[in-house]
């Protein structure tokens, strides 16, 4: 197995346990996921460990499960199922208690045998659907 598919991996197994302790280990000084900038702008490690607080603060019972990674060309390419419960805010929705699911793909571009830069499409409608949110004329 890769440098870059053992990064990716080490990258949703922090996401899913919420332990950020070795982050310098896979994730890039540079590292940065363009989604996050609208709560931070910090990179590299830290920012990271931002992503996974936030991630955490909103949702517990957190699970990845790959469907498939490969990598080539710098990148590593990854598809898998999220799943949790809402348990706290959630870009301002309170928690609702219920149990989610969707299929999410990230693209993780690899430097030095780490995470540079990380892309993710989600589908955020469905949870939030799954989510009952939001909720129109509460």
């Amino acid at each position: 197995m890769s440098t870059g598919v053992k990064a990716v991996r080490r990258m949703f197994d922090a996401f899913a346990s919420g332990d950020v302790s070795g982050a310098e280990e896979y994730i890039h000084d540079d590292y940065l996921n363009p989604d996050s900038l609208e709560r931070s702008t910090a990179r590299g490690p830290e920012g990271f460990a931002g992503n996974v607080k936030w991630l955490h603060n909103a949702f517990s019972d957190i699970k990845f499960s790959e469907l498939e990674i490969s990598e080539g060309g710098g990148f590593v390419l990854a598809r898998v199922i999220m799943s949790g419960q809402h348990t706290g805010d959630l870009v301002g929705f309170p928690a609702t208690g219920r149990a989610f699911y969707a299929e999410q793909l990230h693209l993780c571009r690899i430097l030095e045998g780490k995470i540079a830069q990380h892309r993710d499409w989600r589908d955020d409608l469905g949870v939030l659907r799954q989510l009952g949110l939001p909720r129109l004329g509460d």
